[in-house]
């Protein structure tokens, strides 16, 4: 999933909810007004729910922007509605105001509101003030009714800008979260890149000094392999870098699927891959690393014409062993590495 799609997730789940709770306050002012005999808010009430109802099926065709404006455009309008109504103090007119957050918050989501959108919602609500505030309403309601009406509607409002305020939080601070995660892997293998192996290896450096400084170094397993595909651009050249890039995903899954959850596996660059050992011995380490260039050496690949081909890697480890330099095992693993290439390939070398 990209960040555009985590995006338009976000949009869905937030309008969803909105719609969903305006659905909920629109069914309860149904039934008050079907108990009063309020046939003409009844009336108007009931378009909202055919309104809302429409705007579920418009975000299932993705119609974000169109389903937000003629959802806030119904509320305005029954909330004026209401409110000339019944009144001032039925506080319906805080339904425009909730509007007029709804619209600006909505612009932090991408969809873009015009200004005579907002300007409408305003001149609506300005409207119903002067109207309705001198006690002025088509409907004489009793007194006591009205504070329950008003209350609930207070509540509603309340309650659903800070839900649907938490709601954003939580979403944004997922897709935050979502975009840095995006930005550490690398989507074609699924390994981490070089850019979060740099920033790990920089974390192992800082708790390694710490280590030393309190005498326990001796406890600490690192090992660092170095794993390159041999005669990659052979198999780019002769198949295509389509069937080339399916190489990298299938060794980089036969990797992932042999080291340990622990481990950090990381495509650091072109066909190299990387694996940091955590806490693993060094002869655990080479029978991983053993392990791995069997499985691959073994594995069939088919190209579309159904021809079968095999590839190799090889390897260079390193570990630890009293040196307090991370970047220099790495450094020592990737000449190992060449050292593999060079004498014969499909081998580790660790000395």
């Amino acid at each position: 999933m990209n960040i555009t799609e985590i995006d338009q997730q976000r949009k869905y789940i937030l309008l969803k909810i909105f719609f969903g709770l305006s659905l909920l306050v629109d069914i309860f002012l149904i039934i008050l007004f079907l108990y009063l005999k309020f046939f003409d808010l009844l009336f108007v009430k009931s378009f909202m729910f055919c309104v809302f109802i429409m705007n579920f099926l418009l975000l299932e065709k993705k119609k974000y922007l169109l389903s937000l404006q003629i959802g806030v455009a119904a509320i305005v309008v029954s909330a004026t509605i209401d409110t000339f109504f019944l009144g001032w103090k039925s506080y319906f007119s805080l339904y425009l105001i909730a509007s007029t957050i709804i619209v600006i918050n909505s612009m932090n989501l991408g969809l873009n509101w015009k200004k005579f959108e907002v300007t409408f919602i305003l001149i609506l609500f300005g409207l119903s003030f002067i109207f309705t505030n001198n006690g002025h309403s088509i409907y004489r309601v009793d007194s006591k009714l009205l504070e329950w009406v008003g209350l609930f509607n207070l509540m509603a409002v309340i309650l659903s800008i800070l839900f649907l305020s938490f709601l954003n939080f939580t979403e944004s601070d997922k897709l935050k979260k979502k975009i840095e995660e995006i930005s550490e892997i690398d989507p074609l293998t699924g390994a981490y890149n070089r850019r979060f192996f740099n920033k790990y290896l920089d974390i192992q450096i800082r708790q390694l000094e710490s280590q030393i400084k309190y005498g326990n170094s001796r406890e600490v397993n690192l090992g660092i392999v170095m794993i390159d595909i041999d005669d990659f651009k052979k198999v780019n050249d002769t198949y295509g870098h389509l069937v080339g890039d399916t190489v990298l995903a299938e060794v980089a899954h036969i990797i992932k699927a042999i080291i340990f959850e622990r481990d950090i596996f990381c495509r650091y660059g072109g066909e190299e891959f990387v694996v940091l050992f955590t806490n693993t011995s060094k002869p655990g380490a080479m029978i991983t690393i053993e392990k791995i260039l069997r499985t691959i050496e073994k594995r069939e690949l088919t190209i579309n014409n159904n021809s079968k081909f095999h590839v190799t890697v090889s390897a260079g480890f390193a570990s630890l062993d009293g040196e307090s330099n991370i970047y220099r095992i790495l450094d020592i693993a990737d000449k190992r590495l060449y050292v593999a290439k060079k004498t014969g390939k499909n081998k580790v070398v660790s000395e």
